[in-house]
């Protein structure tokens, strides 16, 4: 019989693709929204493979194409990204699966490969940690404007 290693143990543990793609991890951490060549600072909300929501009182239009930038927890070096608004939040618009403030759903349109392992590892981590505080995404909206019930 040979010795469980490592790599072995945390393989086994990893959760399949289609999960892995739903996962959200809580992040709320300063980062850096190009509109239109302007930066400006805002707060991630939570992260996946997919996109990240950024919380912004002002709308973007659905397809709007921005840049974004922030940090994963405990690592100074940012991930940028080109992204798509996805959907936006508007103030006072019920969620059914959560709450979250004014803001946008961004979807990643282009990541380098270094910071999609990253964002990965991040998610991996995340599921390994602890079972009870894994969180799901819902189906972000096709084609939709605001986000609600």
């Amino acid at each position: 019989m040979q010795p469980k290693t490592a790599a072995a143990g945390a393989q086994a543990e990893a959760p399949s693709e289609p999960v892995l793609r739903r996962l959200r991890v809580s992040m709320i951490q300063r980062a850096t929204l190009t509109v239109s060549g302007h930066e400006e600072p805002v707060f991630t909300m939570d992260v996946g493979l997919s996109g990240v929501f950024v919380e912004r009182e002002a709308p973007l239009p659905v397809g709007e194409q921005v840049g974004l930038s922030f940090p994963l927890p405990g690592n100074a070096i940012p991930v940028s990204a080109r992204c798509r608004v996805a959907w936006r939040h508007a103030p006072g618009t019920p969620l059914v699966s959560k709450s979250l403030p004014a803001g946008l759903g961004l979807e990643f349109v282009a990541i380098s490969e270094l910071d999609g392992t990253r964002l990965r590892e991040l998610l991996l981590d995340h599921w390994r940690r602890d079972p009870r505080a894994r969180q799901f995404a819902r189906q972000w909206p096709e084609d939709a404007e605001d986000y609600g019930p």
